[in-house]
């Protein structure tokens, strides 16, 4: 794994990133433009997260991406960065994505003591679509079927569903709580037999961000799926309606964290 990216991806490297690079976080909506105030973002996250080990890395057409693992307060809570480089080799864009909402919320209170900004849930005056390059949309890949002892790891649940009977169901409720699904790229996942998928999705009007990896088993099936997720008030909505959904299917040891039937957060 490329210690120059982590280095970059770290706040530790500024100069690797381009002057006029740009930074979506997994909390915040708005894009954070300029070298030194996104080197200062990357370091208020490496902090909070407590020195997050790199576990997994993805490439594909142009993007680079890391997965970092790091357990504040004994809580399990996964991001994945994408890096994208302009023509003089230089990171141009990075795109943060997080998981599990429940613990992104208690990483949200620790960053908000050290930046408020990068914790402000504000989607903006109208429903939210991100900011950033155009993307140029590509087709989804064939996603081979569930194992069964498939594992998910949701980008909302506080524990993880396994076995198809259901996982299953729960992709299928995710299914009916966003529309108008695109695909932005496709990334492998190195030294694994998996992929990625970069998507947005619609969720109450707003789009959401995701980033799903697929690992695959010896005999080809999906044996776990790995989901983050961005911006947080947007996953906010959609663990809402999914609780609407998946109440009578999952106890309350998956919903743990804020209430997913009270108020949404407010700036």
């Amino acid at each position: 794994m490329s210690n120059q990216l982590n280095a970059a991806l770290s706040g530790q490297a500024p100069t690797a990133l381009a002057e006029d690079v740009s930074l979506a976080t997994p909390l915040a909506a708005s894009r954070i433009s300029g070298r030194d105030a996104v080197s200062a973002a990357l370091a208020t996250y490496q902090q909070a997260l407590g020195e997050p080990e790199a576990t997994v890395r993805l490439k594909g057409d142009g993007v680079e991406a890391v997965v970092y693992s790091a357990s504040p307060g004994g809580r399990e809570t996964e991001i994945v960065a994408l890096a994208r480089n302009n023509a003089a080799g230089q990171i141009a864009t990075v795109d943060v994505y997080g998981r599990p909402w429940p613990f992104m919320a208690a990483l949200r209170e620790v960053i908000e003591q050290s930046d408020p900004a990068l914790a402000d849930p504000d989607l903006g005056s109208g429903p939210y679509t991100p900011e950033g390059p155009t993307p140029v949309w590509v087709d989804h890949p064939t996603v081979p079927p569930l194992a069964e002892d498939v594992t998910l790891y949701s980008p909302i649940l506080s524990e993880e569903p396994t076995g198809k009977a259901v996982v299953g169901p729960v992709l299928k409720a995710a299914a009916q709580s966003f529309t108008d699904l695109k695909v932005r790229t496709v990334l492998d996942v190195e030294g694994r037999t998996a992929f990625a998928v970069v998507i947005d999705e619609y969720v109450d009007g707003h789009v959401q961000q995701l980033v799903e990896i697929f690992t695959l088993n010896d005999a080809g099936e999906v044996a776990e799926i790995r989901i983050f997720t961005r911006p947080w008030l947007v996953t906010a909505h959609f663990r809402k309606n999914m609780y609407a959904l998946l109440k009578e299917t999952l106890g309350p040891d998956f919903w743990g964290g804020p209430d997913p039937q009270g108020p949404l957060p407010t700036p």
